[in-house]
């Protein structure tokens, strides 16, 4: 199939490009257009394809300020010209790549990680943190570009999301049915460390079985969060938990909160940046669980630690909701607040959670569930062969 995948942004490699390596190995010939695109921060994989990107992705540094270029991405992707003919055009879209203009007769399918946050029922916290220019920019073009939102949404030929949650925001804001197929987890990547024999090499995935456990190791090891350090992640939740409780939590991330956060943070709490996926996976291995503050539309992170073995701490909120099983991979906290988190973080005892369970639950989102639900339902909506 001749297949032209746009995406909204190639700066780095977090959720929606991992989504996009994967679809890479469904479509061996595919060709991708986006806004930005950085090399440098985006893997070898999505590399090696032929990548469009828009005039916008030759100004200066673009990278530290892209966000701020909101107004005119939807003039931008609607004019965007796609490379060649092709048989099917995708859009894997959290904030404008699903308004690209597809030529007649071409079916467009949405892959929807969510419509824009912060645009709709999330904008109060994504401004949280952020600058007060940012903000007054938003509330000031946000009418405009939800009427550009709603038009491009009637254009698409069909809505696929990443989870139940996501579907029920595409029909409340477009009024479209949505098919749910869960994203995938790199479950032969992200493995626990083993005992011995096969699976106890790195990145051998090997078995759900015999998984080390060392509960007085585990006593001693950290907490974890792996998350961007923007504003409606509230890993300020996290650190202000640790530093009331005297828990040894390293955050793993970047962001524009970052500054904030390390004035929040007390002794026991360590930011590392981003790390390459070797030093994560060492990281979830070797934590005592990972706590997750945020409400995610799908949430791989928590998915990814699961894969290694380890439980979970998530408010109870989003697609974290479809994703873990509570008393198997971990346990929720009820509400958005520190006092919320520090009684869930009394309670939570990791040691009574077996990691074989946990690592057996995170291998039903690998990736190939993925690429096997995604090419059998597009065969069913739209007759391809």
């Amino acid at each position: 199939m001749r297949v032209v995948i746009v995406h909204d942004w190639l700066l780095g490699m977090r959720g929606g490009e991992r989504v996009l390596e994967s679809l890479l190995a469904l479509f061996p010939k595919a060709e991708i257009c986006t806004l930005f695109y950085d090399p440098k921060g985006i893997s070898s994989t999505i590399n090696s394809r032929p990548i469009h990107a828009s005039g916008l992705s030759s100004l200066p540094a673009v990278g530290f300020y892209y966000r701020t270029l909101l107004p005119f991405m939807p003039g931008i992707i609607s004019n965007l010209e796609l490379p060649a003919e092709a048989d099917l055009v995708i859009s894997t879209s959290h904030c404008v790549a699903h308004g690209v203009r597809v030529p007649p007769g071409i079916p467009h399918l949405v892959y929807c990680f969510s419509p824009m946050r912060y645009l709709y029922d999330q904008q109060g916290a994504y401004s949280r943190g952020g600058s007060s220019v940012s903000t007054r920019l938003l509330r000031a073009i946000a009418a405009r570009l939800e009427a550009w939102d709603a038009r491009a949404a009637r254009r698409c030929t069909r809505y696929w999301a990443i989870s139940d949650f996501v579907a029920d925001r595409i029909s409340r804001v477009y009024g479209r049915d949505a098919r749910v197929i869960h994203p995938p987890v790199r479950t032969d990547f992200f493995t626990p460390v083993r005992t011995g024999g096969k699976g106890s090499g790195e990145g051998d995935p090997g078995s759900a079985d015999n998984l080390n456990r060392n509960p007085a190791a585990a006593l001693d090891a950290p907490w974890l969060v792996v998350s961007a350090l923007t504003g409606y992640k509230r890993v300020d939740l996290a650190v202000a938990a640790a530093n009331t409780l005297g828990l040894e939590l390293i955050v793993v991330g970047r962001g524009p909160n970052e500054r904030e956060l390390h004035r929040l943070a007390g002794r026991t709490v360590r930011f590392v940046g981003w790390v390459d996926d070797a030093k994560l996976r060492e990281l979830y291995r070797s934590c005592r669980g990972l706590i997750f503050p945020g409400e995610e539309d799908f949430g791989i992170v928590p998915l990814e630690a699961m894969a290694c073995g380890k439980p979970v701490l998530a408010l109870r909120a989003g697609g974290l909701c479809e994703t873990l099983s509570e008393g198997i991979c971990g346990e929720f906290f009820e509400a958005s607040n520190e006092k919320s988190l520090v009684a869930a973080l009394k309670k939570f005892d990791p040691e009574a959670y077996d990691p074989t369970e946990i690592r057996r639950h995170a291998e039903s989102f690998g990736e190939d569930r993925f690429l096997d639900e995604f090419a059998v339902n597009l065969v069913q909506d739209f007759e391809f062969t």
